[in-house]
């Protein structure tokens, strides 16, 4: 792309694309209050004055560097309407309605370097001078499409043009030798589709003047003839369209590719040179005889009624070939498919929408009745019998079967293959693939019913879609000849009747760095656990669309997890055990997002864990505004409709317990209050007698007869403060014999059993106290053991001991342990130096009574 293209697009897209929408760093011009300034980087300006109904042209500052005044109302330029812009580069012009033009309307325009003027008014006549474009000296880009102008003399002055956009009219055959002035021309658009085209025969004479042209577009201009030599003054042509030209049809192919071999062409476009409706045809070597020797690396042939290719017409494709467009034929099955391998450099196929219909409003385009010399494709001639063949004569083409693993040969270099919407109904056997760089397989809008495969030696397979093939059924194999698959879309088929009964997920089991998983519109109702259990580096998952009421497979293990869709479908809340791994998820994956809209929520007693866990997740929910099924809120403000639900639930449940079950209800409150009242002696008691039965604890004879002086209730996190520094101060230093769960439990014992033994074998209990130790149940069940071993077996003396390491508000310490601590059985342990020696002191003096 030139300078003057990557100009072009900039400007188009970043300055005027939409003078509606306001970006960063755009304001209001001070030239006309209707336009948009946006600063560019070398300290000017780029305005948009796009649909803003000017009538007349404004004067332009000069710090102006580029203006669109595209689809206004504007009829004339005035004289010196831009003589203060010379440092402008782009003008816009197009979609006004001008039909006068003074001859000095472009004074002062010598830097501008692209010009569009098209769809406007602008006749050969409203020029008054052919001076006109004088003064822009340095212009390479000009569009004048669509005006009604049949004499352009006055362009022939732009010897600096280098891409030009015109309208050819009937009766001109070609360009003349005033032409030779713009010699530094190199892209020519006279393409119908931009503007009006009608050339009807192209002869040595129509380019000779313009050798230095490399793209050329000359589509849908009703050509009807192309006679040999047209192109051979081209010599630096690398680009050709000839699409929509209907009427030249195959017959004239020989001669539009007569000349290419001394062209530099790199891209050919034929689409569509064919009608509409043409009965189907069959490509034949002589076709394509003169490729062979070209340069090409992309050829479209889209849209032409191809059938079948003659055996050996592949050889004929020159060998710098990269990308084949074929779509919209009507491709059959036949021996060229054997010979796919020729194409040895091939990296991109195309061969999609096949068999589909066409709008019967497309009408055929009028051809002349003119006949052509067809002897170049005889099939008697010499040419035929004695042609260019790789394939062996024993090779035949055999169609799918059930029993026979099918080889296919395919380009090496091939990546990319194209296979949408063919209407194709077959079932996909296993089949064999040789050595190949496939990487992007589409083949979805087909109807391949049935997936058995394997498809062997897709290696490099990173993107697969068969979505919407009615494929009901999947082999566990069909996925394992693409191990490296990392997006896959398979939506809209009918998976729902085969994945639910895959309960060891070996469907999905050999993508494991799969990406992207759709799986949408499959009528799947319910889906295994394990389905996915190879998938932990999924980012995407999409389930929209099917008919699930349950979500319970396992996502614990993708930790890449950034999207989940469940739109659509029939779900009405999610269990706890789903919401667990998506919060879990979201612990790395803080921008998770879950779409749930379109599914019944309902807002019941049944679900207000649900409903509470969509007010309290970090998970990204998308609702859409959606109600709840059962009340009359908004989803969205999940937490006043939990609060509401919650009112509900609790009236409801009391009011049918209290009529139908009181005496029910006063016997298990009075159960549940004793139980609750006693259940930490309960529990000791429990414990005790197991521990004396087992033969852990002894009967105390006296009050020395302790296993241990101190038993020590810590949490793990404060480890560090037990190990160095409480038992080597009491223990070590003062000679107090210390029980501590990580050294002196007895293996094999319960974690309970092993408490109430040391607590009961040792006279006195320390609760070094922090909140690690109130957030730790152990620690807590320690401390009530404890406690009932002060009640009902040492005969409610006080046995506790607390020391508290750090500061800890008042508000989070429970009854018991305040009770602790207004019996001034406690300490708090410092943070000087001074108060350390006397802080140790204090501990032993009391841990030794």
């Amino acid at each position: 792309m030139s300078t003057l293209d990557i100009l072009f697009f900039m400007v188009v897209v970043i300055g005027i694309a939409d003078a509606d929408e306001r970006t960063t760093g755009s304001d209001a011009c001070k030239f006309d209050s209707r336009c948009i300034c946006m600063n560019t980087k070398t300290n000017f300006l780029n305005a948009t004055c796009v649909r803003k109904n000017i009538t007349t042209i404004p004067v332009i500052p000069n710090n102006i560097e580029n203006i669109s005044f595209t689809n206004n109302e504007i009829e004339n330029v005035r004289k010196d309407a831009f003589q203060y812009n010379s440092i402008l580069l782009y003008l816009d012009l197009s979609a006004n309605k001008i039909n006068v033009m003074d001859s000095e309307a472009f004074v002062g325009l010598q830097k501008l370097e692209a010009l569009i003027i098209s769809n406007n008014n602008i006749s050969s006549t409203v020029f008054t001078s052919k001076t006109v474009f004088k003064p822009l000296v340095s212009l390479r880009y000009l569009d004048i499409k669509n005006n009604p102008i049949h004499q352009i003399a006055f362009i022939l002055s732009l010897s600096n043009l280098q891409t030009l956009k015109m309208d050819y009219a009937e009766g001109e055959t070609y360009f003349g030798p005033e032409y030779n002035t713009l010699r530094n021309l190199t892209r020519l658009d006279l393409s119908g589709y931009s503007g009006h085209c009608k050339m009807k025969i192209l002869t040595p004479r129509t380019f000779e003047n313009l050798p230095n042209v490399d793209h050329l577009d000359i589509s849908k201009c009703q050509i009807n003839l192309i006679f040999n030599g047209t192109f051979k003054t081209l010599s630096n042509l690398t680009y050709l369209d000839l699409s929509d030209n209907r009427c030249l049809g195959l017959r004239s192919f020989v001669n539009m590719t007569y000349d290419l071999f001394s062209t530099s062409i790199k891209i050919l476009r034929i689409n569509k040179i064919r009608q509409t409706f043409a009965v189907n045809t069959e490509i034949l070597k002589c076709h394509l005889q003169h490729l062979r020797n070209t340069t090409i690396t992309e050829i479209y042939i889209d849209s032409n009624r191809l059938q079948l290719l003659e055996n050996g017409t592949l050889n004929m494709l020159p060998k710098t070939l990269e990308k084949i467009s074929a779509g919209d034929n009507q491709f059959t099955y036949g021996k060229y498919i054997l010979q796919l391998s020729v194409l040895s450099n091939v990296q991109e196929l195309n061969v999609s929408y096949m068999g589909i219909s066409h709008n019967y409003l497309d009408k055929d385009e009028d051809c002349d009745n003119i006949s052509l010399d067809n002897s170049l494709c005889d099939k008697d001639s010499f040419f035929f019998r004695h042609n260019i063949n790789d394939i062996n004569k024993n090779d035949y083409f055999q169609t799918p079967s059930d029993d026979v693993l099918i080889s296919l040969r395919i380009p090496y270099k091939l990546r990319i293959f194209h296979y949408r919407r063919c209407d194709m109904r077959y079932k996909l056997p296993e089949i064999g693939l040789s050595n190949n760089s496939l990487e992007y397989i589409d083949a979805s809008f087909n109807a391949l019913y049935d997936w058995q495969g394997p498809f062997h030696n897709l290696h490099n397979l990173k993107y697969l879609d068969l979505s919407n093939n009615f494929c009901s059924n999947v082999s566990k194999t069909f996925f394992n000849g693409a191990p490296n698959l990392t997006s896959l879309f398979v939506g809209n088929n009918l998976l729902g009747f085969v994945l639910p009964n895959d309960h060891t997920g070996d469907t999905f089991s050999s993508l494991r760095i799969l990406q992207t998983l759709d799986l949408a519109y499959n009528r799947i109702s319910n889906l295994p656990i394990s389905l996915f259990k190879s998938q932990k580096y999924l980012r995407t998952l999409n389930l929209s669309g099917n008919m699930l009421e349950n979500v319970n497979f396992e996502i614990k293990h993708m930790a890449n997890l950034s999207f989940i869709n469940f739109s659509d479908n029939r779900i009405s809340h999610l269990d706890v055990s789903f919401t667990n791994q998506i919060d879990h998820l979201t612990k790395n994956m803080p921008h998770l997002t879950i779409d749930m809209s379109g599914n019944p929520i309902t807002c019941t007693c049944d679900s207000i864990a649900f409903i509470e866990w969509l007010s309290t997740t970090n998970a990204h929910l998308n609702m859409h505004q959606q109600e709840c099924y059962s009340m009359k809120m908004y989803l969205n403000n999940s937490k006043a409709g939990y609060d509401m639900l919650r009112k509900k639930c609790s009236s409801y449940m009391t009011t049918v317990v209290a009529v139908l079950s009181w005496m029910v209800i006063f016997v298990m409150i009075l159960s549940a209050g004793l139980l609750y009242r006693y259940r930490w002696k309960i529990r000791y008691l429990y414990y005790i007698v197991k521990s004396k039965h087992q033969g852990y604890i002894k009967p105390l004879q006296v009050d020395n007869d302790f296993m241990y002086d101190v038993f020590i209730s810590y949490a793990d996190e404060d480890d560090t403060f037990v190990h160095s520094k409480f038992l080597k101060r009491v223990e070590e230093d003062g000679n107090i014999s210390c029980c501590v769960h990580k050294r002196d439990f007895i293996p094999g014992n319960d974690i309970a059993s092993n408490i109430t033994s040391a607590i009961h074998n040792s006279r006195k209990t320390v609760v070094i106290m922090s909140q690690n130790f109130l957030s730790s149940d152990w620690c807590l069940f320690e401390f009530n053991m404890a406690k009932m071993e002060s009640i009902y077996s040492r005969s409610s003396e006080n046995i506790i001991f607390i020391v508290f390491i750090e500061q800890l508000p008042s508000k989070d310490l429970s009854l018991n342990i305040l009770e602790i601590v207004q019996s001034k059985s406690y300490i708090e342990y410092p943070n000087d130096e001074y108060g350390d020696v006397v802080f140790w002191e204090k501990v032993k003096d009391t841990l030794s009574m």
